[in-house]
C-alpha cells in the first residue's frame, strides 16, 4: 500500500500518451520545478480533482527532548501543506479512481 510514484513513473506515463520519453522527463522535471517555484514564492496549487498545496506558517514554540525533558527552542518556519479534493477522497475512499479524474 505503501509502495512510491515516483517522478520517473510520471515520466513513463507522459511517454506513454505518445510523448518521447527524453521529452516526457523534461517535461516532468519542468512541472516538478515550477511547482517548488511557486510554493516558495507563496503561491498556492490548485490542482483540480487532486488537491491544493499551499504554505503554512508554524509558530516557534519550546519543546522537550522526551530523554531529558530539557527544553529545546524550535525556531518559527514555513511548511507545505496538502488538502485533498473531494474527488480525491471519494476515490481513495472507494478504492477506485474518479472516472472524471
Amino acid at each position: 500500500m505503501n509502495e512510491k510514484y515516483t517522478r520517473a513513473d510520471i515520466t513513463k506515463t507522459i511517454s506513454d500518451a505518445g510523448i518521447e520519453r527524453a521529452n516526457a522527463g523534461a517535461i516532468a522535471l519542468a512541472i516538478v520545478h515550477s511547482m517548488a517555484d511557486a510554493l516558495t514564492t507563496g503561491k498556492v496549487i490548485e490542482l483540480r480533482g487532486l488537491g491544493t498545496l499551499a504554505l503554512r506558517e508554524r509558530k516557534a514554540r519550546t519543546m522537550h527532548d522526551p530523554r531529558t525533558m530539557a527544553p529545546v527552542d524550535v525556531p518559527a518556519r514555513r511548511v507545505v501543506f496538502f488538502k485533498p479534493s473531494g474527488q480525491l477522497k471519494k476515490a481513495i475512499n472507494s478504492e477506485g479512481i474518479v472516472a472524471s479524474m
